[in-house]
């Protein structure tokens, strides 16, 4: 059972679905996805029973009988894709509930350091990299919640180590939310405890090491240019890294939510796939305004009641779990800059756990750890 726990946990917080239809073409890329969902069912018929996500399920039942009343696209896909969604809900929480933090923060900080070999070994013209999770802010984000629960760790050396390689990895995504949030992430954690503060050092450095070192990278010039700005004596390149800001995507769709606010305007209409909607540009880029553009405002209300109460609710266990508030912070914002939250699987099971993590009450987890 073990065997099959890491290999779910491997192709779910690895992303090694989509990397490795990337990588390795249609044929291995469906065979993971089929290993996926029937893992996922099985492990979860052949393990204790735990309750239900029930939040998750009434959002996807909202979410997709809502949007799939406008929707005009092809029925298999939309079926497809619902059918998805509740079976790795229903099958991921058992996976979810028996997976600890040391277990989560190794394969987080694997899917971290896919990002590092990718800038060193695998460079680009590109010059922004995201490892096994391809997309660069997708990767930010792994690197978040990897360096949020290194705050687990007892070992003030090996911890500011692993911090300084998540830092470093991070910055090779170029990422604009990793910077801003790293900094949340450390001011939460140093409000937790004030020992924390030393992890500012493994931000510190990591920083100073990649600006040491740029030139072993290939780095995109214009948004590495911006990034040096901040911390050089030169003018702050405020142009370039507000060029292209989600609120100037969020801005094309506002009349298109508006249209219809109470049950949107269809399944997958945001996603800037669909053909009367793609000119508007390539998605909305926004979790909360795509459920209410696609959904209504039924979906969007459950879906930050839902974000809103895991954050709350980790702030309970903030003295002796400050990396659920972390990470609670990394789930609400990084909503506000994607549109693929039904089918992100690694997004998706990162809610359960922590959804499971805390509803436990803290004294409850105070005797686990001890």
């Amino acid at each position: 059972m073990k065997i099959l726990k890491y290999f779910l946990l491997a192709l779910i917080l690895l992303n090694l679905v989509s990397f490795s239809l990337s990588a390795l073409g249609s044929g291995i890329g469906s065979l993971f996805s089929v290993l996926l969902f029937g893992g996922v069912f099985f492990y979860y018929f052949l393990n204790k029973k735990p309750k239900l996500p029930i939040a998750f399920i009434v959002l996807g039942l909202s979410y997709f009988l809502i949007s799939g009343i406008n929707y005009t696209g092809p029925l298999r896909e939309f079926y497809t894709d619902a059918i998805k969604y509740f079976i790795f809900i229903i099958g991921a929480v058992s996976l979810a509930k028996e997976t600890n933090e040391k277990e989560f923060g190794i394969y987080a900080f694997i899917g971290a350091m896919s990002v590092l070999v990718n800038a060193v070994a695998f460079s680009t013209p590109y010059g922004r990299y995201g490892g096994f999770y391809i997309n660069p802010n997708a990767a930010g984000v792994v690197c978040l919640i990897a360096f949020s629960l290194t705050l687990y760790l007892k070992s003030k050396y090996l911890k500011l180590f692993i911090q300084l390689l998540i830092v470093t990895a991070g910055i090779m995504t170029l990422s604009r939310y990793f910077i801003m949030l790293l900094v949340i992430v450390n001011v939460i954690a140093i409000i937790a405890n004030r020992k924390n503060s030393i992890s500012l050092v493994a931000g510190t450095v990591g920083i100073a090491v990649v600006l040491s070192v740029s030139t072993l990278f290939n780095l995109n010039t214009t948004r590495f240019s911006a990034f040096q700005s901040l911390f050089g004596s030169q003018e702050v390149e405020t142009k370039t890294i507000t060029k292209g800001s989600r609120t100037e995507t969020w801005a094309l769709y506002t009349d298109v939510i508006l249209d219809n606010p109470v049950t949107g305007i269809g399944y997958n209409a945001l996603h800037g796939r669909q053909s009367n909607f793609s000119s508007v540009g390539a998605g909305v880029h926004n979790t909360y305004l795509m459920a209410i553009g696609e959904s209504g405002i039924v979906t969007f209300l459950l879906l930050i009641i839902i974000y809103l109460s895991l954050f709350f609710r980790s702030l309970k266990h903030i003295r002796l779990n400050p990396e659920y508030t972390c990470i609670a912070a990394v789930l609400i914002t990084f909503l506000l800059v994607s549109h693929n939250y039904f089918d992100n699987y690694f997004i998706l099971f990162t809610s359960i756990w922590l959804y499971l993590k805390v509803k436990k009450q803290p004294e409850t987890l105070n005797n686990l750890n001890t």
